[in-house]
């Protein structure tokens, strides 16, 4: 299923949504711009006069506000889901360098959860199940198992590019006028 991409007044990225969350953000008059083709048309109830209420959603819509509440603006370092860090690291173990499907990967968190380390982006890393069992409540350096890539925050524009499966070309074309050449998501957009 498509999604909208929903930036804010500055065409700041903030997240993805269906298209039932970008008609309440039309309904509730919170649209300030549009870019890209008309996604869909979504038809409502009737007027007095029997006219029928439409609301034709675009690809990408700039919001004056949350609609969700204050999290909506406030992502920063902590990852939104295992799904966006598996992309993040092509799904590639941390440690062994394989290539695995999602239900044979585990997060790793590169200082441990249980001795202080956080859910951050520059401590999470993709693992299959048998390195992060085998790595367990150590730090890679106590466990002897060296990490093959560097764990990294992506900036906005690659976080909310890596977190869709399947972004239109308008949606492409806005995200990647601001992701750096050299970025590692450019495996997955290709």
């Amino acid at each position: 299923m498509s999604l909208v991409l929903v930036v804010d007044k500055g065409g700041m990225p903030k997240d993805w949504v269906n298209f039932e969350m970008a008609a309440c953000y039309y309904a509730k008059k919170k649209v300030l711009w549009e870019l890209g083709e008309k996604m869909k048309t979504m038809f409502g109830g009737h007027n007095e006069h029997g006219e029928q209420s439409r609301i034709d959603i675009s690809c990408i819509i700039g919001v004056s506000g949350p609609l969700l509440g204050d999290k909506f603006y406030n992502q920063s370092t902590l990852f939104a889901d295992r799904m966006t860090l598996y992309a993040r690291d092509w799904h590639i173990c941390a440690y062994c360098g394989d290539e695995f499907s999602t239900s044979q990967l585990t997060i790793d968190h590169v200082h441990p959860k249980s001795r202080g380390g956080g859910n951050q982006w520059a401590n999470c890393v993709t693992a299959c199940r048998p390195c992060n069992h085998r790595k367990g409540n150590r730090t890679p350096e106590e466990a002897k198992m060296h990490l093959l890539y560097v764990p990294y925050a992506p900036t906005v524009h690659e976080r909310i590019l890596l977190k869709n499966r399947k972004v239109l070309a308008d949606q492409m074309e806005y995200l990647k006028a601001s992701i750096p050449k050299n970025s590692r998501v450019w495996r997955h957009a290709a």
